[in-house]
């Protein structure tokens, strides 16, 4: 008997070994791929208007979406004097990258050019290509070419013509690793322009020489200064509508939201950002800097896939913290939903109101999206308080910067909507919503607001409160004081159907429409809205 207590004793010593051996093994790769660094936490494969001769890991794909934007104090149509652009870089092996980018501007010039201060235009975009051409020890060589169709419409462009001009690049980045976090960056380029346009000059074939710095303080930080300085051609033109040289400089730094995500702020007297037009100075004369801000994303095989920072493994969300997710009727949340949710809204109200949104978390506390709406017509008149009663196409992106589950006091994230009326009117929207949980059924949130449009400037802070009544039904109440008209309100419930992904709500308010700049604007009557919502996990 004691031969075999001790014999059943050692075999079940040996097999909890075994498992214990078996259990490190397959955890092991586990843990490893959650350690392995995110695109973002590695230093960048380049920047708005300069190249690097760092590449993104195979099989990961990175998308960029920013604005630069002029100082607001300077008198200018419309919502100011700004760029738009989106950019795609993708790396199929190790030492290879393909990108495509897009940038649009559609402004008068902040200053008068020959006396011209009408409408300019430089839109367009590209593709590029970029092989690694040698490693080893601390430097790598790498060669990038351009092709790229842009259109150039101003009588200081040589033309008014709405027609596309092919352009091009070539550029020969080396990079040299100073110690493990501070890097330094050599690009001599071409940029190839036509010579002239309309019998005036334009900008030629610029060669340049760029030298930068990126240095990256912690995993989830980068600090990064470049200057271009062209030495043929032209890439700047003065006030007096002449061509000459200035150099391009720009200084910024770069915040990793969650692993895949990040948030850039960056200063620049450059006006391009596709890999030809980098070189061009904002016009005219180049002599004061621009603001840039940029969301970006990475996904594919090549990117991790980890959890949000500070988040404990362990860490469980419950149904009460998951029902303070998402927004509200007029007021934004500071809770973005899980990675993956996809979320399509529709709802309809009196006075004619309806909708739809469709909206995606694609990383850790990121979010994007778009909506399409008619706001409410009571018959007052109210409509008028806009510059456009007609329906409105609008693009939403959410970062999230504070999570209370995670520990921090608060719950904060940023959010931005920008879009345009049937009539191509466009509002830029802006909100920075704050939630503190008090308990596990009550919420309250403070949220600031801005709006954009024409030369009007609106704003507002919106008071909320969420109060969960049951596991599946959460009443809502807010309210917004604003700068320019009555103050809004909304009341009612929402309500998520068991077993099913369907969260349906019902509200009263005084606002004319649901997203953007409607929700800041009050009508006379109260309307009535039912809205349903299909929520569903599409990916991890």
């Amino acid at each position: 008997m004691t031969r075999f207590a001790t014999g059943a004793g050692l075999s079940l010593v040996r097999t909890l070994r075994l498992v214990g051996l078996a259990a490190v093994l397959i955890q092991a790769p586990v843990a490893m791929a959650e350690e392995v660094a995110s695109p973002y936490e590695l230093q960048p494969n380049d920047f708005e208007n300069f190249s690097t001769s760092n590449f993104l890991p195979r099989g990961t794909f990175k998308l960029d979406g920013g604005t630069l934007q002029a100082d607001p104090s300077i008198s200018t149509p419309g919502t100011g004097n700004q760029l738009y652009y989106a950019r795609l870089a993708y790396a199929p092996i190790d030492g290879l990258e393909f990108g495509v980018a897009y940038q649009h501007f559609v402004d008068p010039p902040v200053k008068p050019i020959a006396g011209y201060t009408g409408g300019s235009k430089m839109t367009g975009g590209g593709l590029s290509a970029k092989l690694r051409l040698y490693q080893g020890g601390r430097l790598s060589v790498s060669a990038q070419v351009a092709a790229e169709m842009m259109r150039f419409q101003a009588p200081f462009f040589g033309s008014t013509a709405n027609k596309y001009l092919m352009i091009g690049s070539a550029h020969l980045p080396l990079t040299y690793d100073i110690t493990p976090t501070l890097q330094a960056h050599l690009t001599p380029g071409i940029s190839i322009f036509p010579n002239s346009r309309g019998g005036s000059r334009f900008y030629g074939k610029v060669a340049s020489i760029g030298a930068g710095l990126s240095w990256k303080p912690t995993p989830r930080t980068l600090v990064y200064g470049t200057i271009t300085q062209p030495l043929t051609g032209a890439n700047t033109i003065f006030s007096d509508g002449s061509y000459g040289r200035r150099p391009v400089v720009t200084f910024g730094g770069r915040y990793n939201v969650a692993p895949n995500s990040s948030i850039e702020a960056y200063a620049t007297n450059g006006i391009g950002v596709t890999r030809t037009t980098g070189v061009l100075t904002h016009f005219p004369d180049g002599d004061f800097l621009v603001i840039g801000l940029k969301f970006g994303y990475t996904f594919g095989r090549g990117s991790s896939e980890r959890l949000p920072y500070g988040r404990r493994p362990e860490t469980r969300v419950t149904d009460d913290q998951r029902s303070f997710a998402g927004d509200g009727f007029t007021l934004l949340g500071a809770r973005i939903r899980e990675r993956g949710t996809g979320e399509l809204t529709a709802f309809g109200g009196t006075h004619g109101a309806y909708g739809m949104r469709a909206m995606l978390a694609i990383d850790h506390f990121t979010e994007v999206g778009f909506s399409y709406e008619s706001i409410a017509n009571d018959g007052s008149g109210s409509i008028g308080k806009l510059l456009s009663g007609r329906d409105r196409w609008t693009g939403h992106a959410k970062q999230q910067f504070l999570e209370q589950i995670d520990g921090d006091p608060v719950s904060l994230a940023l959010s931005v909507s920008m879009g345009r009326d049937l009539n191509q009117r466009g509002v830029f929207f802006a909100a920075l919503p704050v939630m503190r949980e008090l308990n596990s059924r009550t919420a309250i949130k403070l949220v600031p607001k801005l709006a954009l449009y024409g030369n009007n400037e609106e704003l507002g802070l919106g008071f909320g409160a969420n109060f969960t009544v049951s596991k599946n039904i959460t009443l809502i109440g807010e309210y917004t004081l604003r700068n320019n008209g009555a103050h809004i309100w909304a009341a009612g419930a929402k309500a998520r159907v068991p077993n099913a992904p369907i969260e349906v709500s019902l509200h009263a308010t005084n606002a004319l429409g649901a997203y953007g700049v409607n929700s800041m604007t009050s009508q006379s009557d109260p309307k009535i809205v039912l809205s349903v919502s299909l929520l569903q996990k599409l990916f991890r």
